[in-house]
């Protein structure tokens, strides 16, 4: 971009030769900006340690020795520190974003200045680079800054841009320095360090130093001089005194001693004299005050009587007007009190309420219905184990009935065979072994079937418990169901108690927040009462009874200062 300011002496456009130092002491060589107000990359040589800046009215002679000099000495990036002018509203900010005219909401730029000397006995030239790295974000003004001294210099050893041609950050500068030279955050730091590379001048000779550069810089400063802040800043700036102008003025005081010693005299004779003098005006004092006892004592006690007359009457007046408005504040309690009577009476009358007990009672029947259940559980457990096992000893009895029917056969074919084989074939009589098998056989019948029967009537039971236990699941269900309702409804009414306890709450601590005089002690307590008791209404209103109580000990303390009151009223009136 095209420069707006030249610099004289120095070429225009400096080729990769740089500035040479000159021995003796540290001279400034360059000064450059990186990506700040309107420069991309600018440089400014020094001709033996001086700067000439020319050129037309608003392009930038002002700006570029504010962002160098003494700013690079001082760091403090104030407007009143940097600006010429010490305009507050020109923040550091504006010379990077130009005030949101610069087409990006974030920049980051650098400004540098490098010194340069000789050494004489060695032929070697030394080199230091201060640097100011800014960020600035829109919104934000100036999001970091960092300093840095180092030895490198800006174009030989050390660029500010990278390959993109993008400002190095912070970490990467720090990186590009490397064991030359330290990067700082703060500007005390910075500060000390330009003074150890460059000044060695101490922490407030430098300072005093930076502060004469800032006065001196101020435009116009011969159109609006200030001489006693120009003195100042010059005086700071001074080196300090020789050992041997203040030992010559040492010597010079040594020939006051004389007159000291005068001087001396006159003051013990002075002191005499005013001692006397107080000593007398003791004595008057004691003599008039021993003559004026008896009348001052008398004023005394009457300004003192005075005192306490006008004392009892504006007790007298302050209680009546307390017994007054202790009086309104009982009414209006009482008001409030039979207020919330009627709302305590309407709450315990709403269909919440009834609801509620509508719902104990279906859990009162749910757990009755649970409990019969179990038993018809129980019954119907019993009933099956018992249909088991008269099943199973029914299939017994049958087994063993097939089996002794069988063997009745055996045995009368093989008694038959016998009677044959043995020509004894007669008749069976009622005696015969037949018989006797068949009564037997019939009675083991029976048997079987009392215990068919039983199990028969242990099966209809458990159908009868069966059919129980699904009506009584079917209960449980309906149970159930009205339970879900109930606790729906009751969550409701629950949820209607808790709102109403809270505007109870809320209510009450407006109250007896509001009260003056009628203070309930522990209110956080008694509005935790106030809030268990809105949730079950067991017992009086917790802030019905505070406030009662707190009534009665208020009325008691002003019935108690009434009575003082009138004591000391007629005390004073008999005085």
């Amino acid at each position: 971009m095209n420069r707006p300011v030249t610099a004289l002496p120095g070429p225009e456009s400096p080729g990769p030769v740089l500035p040479a130092p000159a021995p003796g002491r540290w001279r400034p060589l360059r000064i450059g900006l990186v990506d700040l107000f309107h420069y991309d990359v600018e440089e400014f040589w020094f001709r033996d340690g001086r700067l000439l800046l020319r050129g037309n009215n608003g392009t930038g002679k002002s700006k570029v020795l504010a962002l160098t000099l003494p700013f690079l000495l001082d760091g403090d990036l104030s407007a009143r520190r940097v600006e010429p002018d010490g305009d507050p509203g020109k923040r550091m900010e504006w010379n990077l974003l130009l005030g949101g005219a610069h087409p990006h909401p974030e920049r980051l730029g650098y400004t540098w200045i490098e010194f340069g000397r000789l050494d004489g006995s060695t032929g070697e030239a030394h080199f230091r680079t201060l640097l100011c790295g800014l960020k600035a974000v829109a919104g934000r003004g100036i999001a970091r800054h960092w300093f840095a001294v180092t030895g490198q210099r800006v174009g030989a050893g050390l660029d500010l841009l990278d390959a993109t041609g993008t400002a190095l950050s912070r970490d990467r500068l720090a990186e590009a320095v490397g064991a030359h030279g330290m990067v700082y955050d703060t500007a005390k730091a910075y500060r000390r360090a330009v003074d150890e590379a460059l000044f060695g001048l101490g922490e407030r000779r430098y300072g005093a130093l930076v502060d004469l550069l800032i006065q001196l810089r101020q435009p116009q400063l011969s159109k609006r001089p200030s001489e006693a802040a120009l003195s100042r800043a010059l005086t700071e700036a001074l080196p300090p005194m020789d050992q041997a102008v203040v030992a010559d003025a040492a010597e010079a005081f040594r020939s006051l001693d004389e007159e000291k010693e005068e001087l001396r005299a006159a003051r013990e004779a002075e002191q005499a004299s005013t001692a006397f003098l107080g000593h007398y005006r003791r004595y008057a004092r004691l003599a008039s005050r021993r003559r004026a006892r008896l009348p001052r004592r008398e004023h005394a006690r009457y300004e003192n009587l005075q005192r306490e007359l006008a004392r009892a009457q504006a007790d007298r007046d302050r209680a009546s007007a307390e017994r007054e408005e202790a009086a309104a504040r009982g009414a209006a309690l009482d008001e409030r009190a039979a207020r919330l009577a009627a709302q305590d009476a309407t709450l315990r009358s709403r269909p919440e309420m009834l609801d509620a007990r509508a719902l104990d009672r279906a859990a009162d029947d749910a757990s009755r219905t649970a409990a019969d259940l179990k038993r018809a559980e129980a019954d119907r457990r019993t009933a099956a184990e018992a249909h088991t096992r008269a099943v199973g000893r029914l299939a017994t009895a049958d087994n063993r009935l097939t089996a002794a029917r069988e063997a009745l056969e055996r045995i009368r074919d093989r008694v038959a065979e016998s009677a044959v084989a043995a020509r004894l074939e007669r008749p069976r009589t009622e005696g015969a072994p037949d018989a006797v098998l068949r009564r037997e056989a019939d009675e083991a019948t029976a048997s079987r079937q009392r215990a068919v029967g039983h199990v028969a009537e242990l099966v209809t039971l458990a159908e009868q418990a069966e059919e129980r236990h699904r009506a009584a699941r079917l209960r449980v269900d309906e149970a159930d169901e009205e339970v879900v309702h109930g606790e729906e409804r009751l969550a409701e009414a629950e949820e209607d108690v808790a709102r109403e306890g809270q505007a109870l709450v809320t209510a009450v601590r407006e109250r007896l927040s509001g009260c003056v005089e009628l203070r309930v002690p522990g209110l956080p307590v008694l509005l935790d009462a106030v809030q268990d008791w809105s949730s079950s209404l067991d017992g009086p209103m917790p802030a019905r009874t505070a406030a009662s109580e707190a009534h009665r000990a208020a009325a008691s303390r002003l019935a108690d200062r009434a009575a003082g009151l009138a004591h000391r009223e007629a005390a004073t009136a008999e005085r």
